[in-house]
């Protein structure tokens, strides 16, 4: 990225949600805005919405964004808050409501609130509302929040056990939530957007009504939104939105809050009226945050200049800046808008953008399935590895190496070595190397992405028990000793593949198929090596040779399967993020054995 494109990553400006503006549309593509939010109200439904965001997607073009995609965001709370409705769009209720329910119940209705906007093409929520009212008799005279029944209740652990259970949900949808307003505006009498030096007087730096805001973020909240208010026992000389002591201590020290910090509006709210345009991003820049929220597209070019001016003339500034766009870079990687490594996908081993799948033939060579990201195949090719007639093994693994290639690991039939092969980013591969020993009795081997949460690539394989045992990559293109993750009943599965994230809530999961009645299951991975109950995803899979899960083949965010039956006919699987749709055909591999 340039450095304006990067500073446009920390911007976040204001479309009406019916439809795209000049001025949003001169704001990403003139001054590299990163994020969109859909302001006002909408009754149009999902289907009109989606036409809105792909729009503004079509306009993250290489020199723009450089190519990368927009977060669009929504004020989806309930009650009187919320932009988006019409047709496939629920009525939610307000946040007090809400918080009668409880948790789960509340959980598994923002999960579908949350499909809701991935399906309408939003992929954040500036909700949920952590601030909390002291009372019901305050919540009148509260005026940003009580006023309006925003609160999910009156007590900080009603609050946060609401507000996290509302987080889970969005990003168990794909959608990621913002936990607001930090830290807190559930005492003040006066709106910030319309009255000038709002002050709370009682919260304190180690406030207890700061828990509900922790107990969010720990419930899968990966973007945290400022208040403009003053609080005159933390900052007395500034509003929150513009304090180090705020970000840098309370947010990023003692909560260890390493997300997307993201300013409440600072375009019109009367709170920041006596800076200037410029000084309001720079300064909440310099305090620590990472998205300058206006919801005024107009006044995005003052802004972006002032930054730019700033980083120019401050190395330390500068150093802010590359480390604000950095933190929203991570989250959109996240949210699945960046490939891994920022460049290709784990499994685009001709570096093509593309997934592709790697297969052997009975000569022992390889071949090459080059995706072309719509769910068919542009050719069939034959990488510079040939002699793998020996190998019983042979996986994907990532990049093992850190040169950012795909590489391969093989394991050879007559002593169960494990060799590492590195790959030239061009579909090809290097000689191998042997990292292991003794891999000869283990069966279903799998390279399934980071399930440790170290962030090296692991491997996993069931020993002769039925056990599932973790290996974790380490220094050398070697793998620790295992660690059994998984006790038993492993060895009535006949294939074991990686599904990637399927379910989109940031960690690895398998896919395994039953040897007795061909049911796939899915192990939705915990992130710390571990993997949840399996849910059936799919039946009648006994005719099927070989399944694969390259990655998302479909350009569709989501992760497929590939299933070769044994006629050599491929089937291709769409993945929903939580199932998988009918299969459709994608070609033929004769001859070939697939491995994902």
């Amino acid at each position: 990225m340039t450095q304006a494109q990067r500073v446009g990553q920390l911007f976040m400006v204001g479309t009406p949600a019916t439809g795209v503006t000049p001025a949003v549309s001169s704001a990403i593509t003139t001054q590299h805005v990163g994020s969109v939010i859909l302001t006002g109200r909408s009754t149009a439904g999902v289907s009109a919405t989606r036409s809105v965001t792909n729009a503004l997607q079509a306009k993250a073009t290489a020199a723009a964004t450089a190519g990368v995609p927009l977060m669009v965001s929504a004020d989806q709370e309930g009650g009187l808050v919320q932009v988006l409705t019409g047709t496939g769009f629920s009525t939610i209720p307000t946040a007090l409501t809400q918080g009668r329910s409880t948790p789960s119940a509340l959980k598994a209705s923002a999960t579908t609130w949350g499909r809701q906007l991935a399906s309408a093409g939003v992929n954040v929520n500036l909700a949920p509302v952590s601030d909390t009212v002291p009372s019901a008799a305050f919540a009148p005279r509260n005026a940003p929040i009580g006023a309006f029944d925003r609160e999910f209740g009156y007590t900080a652990s009603t609050v946060g056990s609401h507000a996290a259970a509302f987080a889970g949900g969005m990003r168990a949808a794909g959608v990621m939530a913002t936990t607001k307003h930090f830290p807190g505006l559930g005492r003040v009498t006066a709106n910030t957007d319309t009255t000038a030096g709002v002050k709370d007087t009682t919260t304190t730096r180690t406030d207890p009504y700061v828990t509900a805001f922790r107990t969010t973020v720990a419930g899968g909240a990966e973007l945290l939104m400022t208040s403009s208010a003053i609080y005159t026992k933390i900052d007395a000389s500034r509003p929150a939105v513009f304090s180090p002591t705020v970000i840098g201590g309370m947010v990023r020290h003692d909560l260890g809050f390493e997300g997307v910090v993201v300013s409440d509006d600072l375009g019109h709210a009367k709170a920041v009226g006596a800076w200037t345009l410029g000084a309001r991003a720079v300064d909440f820049i310099g305090a620590g945050g990472d998205l300058v929220l206006t919801v005024d597209a107009a006044q995005a070019p003052p802004m972006v200049s002032a930054v730019l001016a700033k980083a120019a003339s401050s190395p330390t500034f500068r150093a802010q800046v590359d480390t604000a766009a950095l933190r929203v870079l991570t989250v959109k990687q996240r949210m699945g808008l960046l490939r891994p490594s920022g460049a290709v996908r784990a499994t685009d081993v001709d570096e093509d953008a593309a997934s592709d799948v790697v297969g052997g033939v009975a000569d022992g060579s390889l071949r090459l399935l080059r995706g072309d990201n719509r769910g068919g195949w542009k050719a069939i090719t034959r990488p510079a590895a040939p002699g793998f007639a020996w190998a019983n093994l042979v996986i994907n693994a990532g990049d093992l190496d850190g040169d950012a290639h795909t590489d391969l690991l093989a394991r050879r039939s007559s002593d169960g070595a494990l060799l590492f092969h590195p790959g030239n980013g061009r579909g090809g591969y290097g000689a191998g190397r042997v990292i292991g020993a003794g891999w000869n009795g283990l069966t279903a081997v799998v390279a399934p992405g980071d399930v440790s949460g170290d962030g090296r690539p692991d491997l996993l394989a069931r020993d002769p028990s039925g056990a599932l045992r973790l290996y974790r990559f380490g220094a050398g293109a070697t793998f620790l000793p295992g660690k059994t993750v998984i006790s038993s009943g492993w060895n009535g599965l006949d294939l074991l593949l990686p599904a990637g994230d399927f379910d989109r809530d940031g960690h690895p999961d398998l896919v395994a198929r039953l040897a007795s009645n061909g049911i796939l299951r899915l192990y939705r991975g915990t992130g710390t090596g571990g993997f949840r109950s399996g849910i059936q995803i799919g039946s009648g899979w006994t005719g099927f040779a070989a399944v694969v899960t390259p990655g998302d083949l479909d350009g569709d965010g989501l992760v497929d399967v590939l299933a070769r039956r044994s006629s050599g006919a491929l089937v291709l699987y769409s993945g929903t993020g939580s199932g998988l749709r009918p299969g459709v055909a994608a070609g033929t591999a004769t001859g070939i054995t697939l491995f994902g």
